[in-house]
Formats: C-alpha cells, structure tokens, sequence
C-alpha cells in the first residue's frame, strides 16, 4: 500500500507543474516533452541494469500507449472543457470502477465486499473534498462533451492499470522477477509513441494561445516551461509511475486506481502553497472521510 500511496503523492504534485509547462508550450507538447524526459532517464536505467525490452514488453507497451497516449490525451481535453475538479473526480473514479471490473471479470482478480465498501468510502471523501472546487469552477461551455472526455479517459487509464497487473501476476506467476524501473519505461514508451503521433497529426489543428503569446520572451520560455516540464516528468512518469508498478505487484487495480483516486485532494496543499489557494471547511471533511476509507482498506485487504 505505501506504493500506492507514494504514487497518490506524487500525482498529487504534477498538476500544479503541468498547469505551468502547459501555459508555455501547449497541451500536446508540454505532455509529449515530459514523457521524452522520463524516457530517456528511465530508459538509460532500464538499458544498463533493468531489462531492456525483455519481460512482457508487448503488455506494457499496451498499457503506456492506452493509459498514457490516448488516456493522456482524453484527460487534457476533459480538462480544458470542465475544469480539473470535475474531471479529475470523474475520471479517478470511473477508473477505479472500471479497473475493479475489469480486472476481476478478466483474470478473476477480485476485492472482498468490505474492501469494496471502504473504496467506495474513499471516492466518497473524495467527492466531498472536491465539490466546492466543482461549484466555484465556472469552465461550463462544453460540459457534455467534457464528460465524455473523462469517461473515455477514465475507461483507457482503467484498461491501462488492469493490463498492468495482468502482465506482473503472469510474471510473478512463472517465477520471474519484476523490475520497476524495466516496466515503467515500457510503459512510458509506449505512451510517449502516442503522444508523439497525436503531436504530429494534430499540431495543426490546435491552436494554442497560451504559446503564441508565451514566444514574445523566448529566453522565459525556455528557462521557465523546461523548468517545469522537468518537475511534472519527475514526480508523475518517473517516480509515480515506478511507485504504481510497485504498488500493483501485490495489489488488486481497482485498490490501487482507488488509492490514486486521492492525488486531486493531495494537490490542494501544493497548489495552496505555491500558489495561494486556502481549501474550504469541504475539503477537510472530505479529508477525513477519505483517510478513514484508506485506514479500512489497509487493515481489511
């Protein structure tokens, strides 16, 4: 559990540094770039004492181009439509939903009733922690389109986690030894293949303001976006992602996706401090609920 937890944390920073590598470089770049940087430090590890594309690459490879690549993609959209709260909320918890179903229904990975009833306590603190960022967020204009973002971001970031497990059960299974760093970067491969082709088949079509106008003060923009890129590569596809492979060696994917379900919660106080952000009376309460359905799901799993 505590690499689930670590995983939750770490996701928990990144949207703080991805909010500014995205006003200086664009959805589709500030992505793509962040996943190059991670390839590149996990895949030198990965090349020298990891092993390499050995093991179930073809599973992780899957995983990284459904989760990363066009779950990525989904969630940025989701984003920009309806506003992190609401499409983290909706996203994190479809997911935790569907990699339950899933995984259970594919390779007969199943929770116990009482695990199930403390995630859904937790996605439950979740959602009252969020509902004041909901109500505030005034990012309306394309709800219902917004909504099926998330939903399809959810299901690829469920779809991505579950053959994540499937691909580490199967090694534990025939005797062999998963190497974190080794899974992550097929992962991160894959995803970085994705983003990389939706960059070259969409630049075009996206028009970002937020880069037109960041290229009046081009020495800013490469201090300040690589600065941030850097940060968002390090605690979300590095770190986060060799923590979740940790995590699912040995727990079920609904658990885990319930886990990291929190990171919207977890980046509040980031964002509080870096930008100034005081969470509502809500928040806490949804805190406490959450912490009390993380307690059940450690002593009951």
């Amino acid at each position: 559990m505590i690499g689930a937890l670590l995983t939750a944390i770490f996701f928990g920073i990144t949207p703080v540094c991805a909010r500014r590598a995205i006003k200086l470089l664009g959805v589709l770049r500030a992505n793509l770039f962040r996943l190059l940087i991670a390839l590149a430090v996990l895949g030198s590890w990965a090349l020298i004492y990891g092993d390499g594309f050995g093991g179930p690459f073809p599973w992780f490879f899957a995983a990284g181009a459904i989760g990363f690549g066009l779950g990525g993609f989904s969630m940025f959209q989701a984003l920009s439509r309806l506003g992190a709260p609401l499409a983290s909320l909706i996203v994190e918890s479809v997911a935790a939903l569907t990699a339950t179903a899933l995984a259970w229904l594919w390779f007969n990975d199943s929770i116990g009733r009482v695990s199930i009833g403390f995630c859904l306590l937790v996605l439950i603190g979740i959602s009252v922690g969020l509902m004041p960022y909901i109500r505030g967020d005034k990012r309306r204009k394309n709800a219902m389109s917004g909504i099926m973002w998330a939903v399809l971001a959810a299901i690829g970031q469920g779809i991505s986690i579950t053959i994540s497990r499937k691909a580490l059960v199967g090694m534990i299974a025939a005797g062999a030894t998963p190497n974190l760093v080794t899974a992550a970067f097929q992962r991160l491969l894959g995803g970085a293949c994705v983003a990389g082709l939706l960059l070259l088949l969409l630049h075009r079509i996206i028009q970002d303001q937020a880069v037109i106008e960041a290229r009046n003060d081009i020495t800013a923009l490469a201090d300040r976006a690589w600065f941030w890129v850097s940060l968002n590569a390090l605690f979300g596809p590095i770190l986060g992602v060799t923590c979740l492979i940790w995590a699912l060696k040995s727990m079920q994917a609904g658990i885990v996706q319930t886990i990291l379900a929190t990171a919207p919660l977890i980046s509040v106080p980031f964002a509080r401090w870096l930008e100034g952000h005081r969470p509502p009376a809500m928040y806490y309460l949804g805190g406490i609920i959450t912490i009390a359905g993380l307690a059940g799901i450690y002593i009951y799993r």
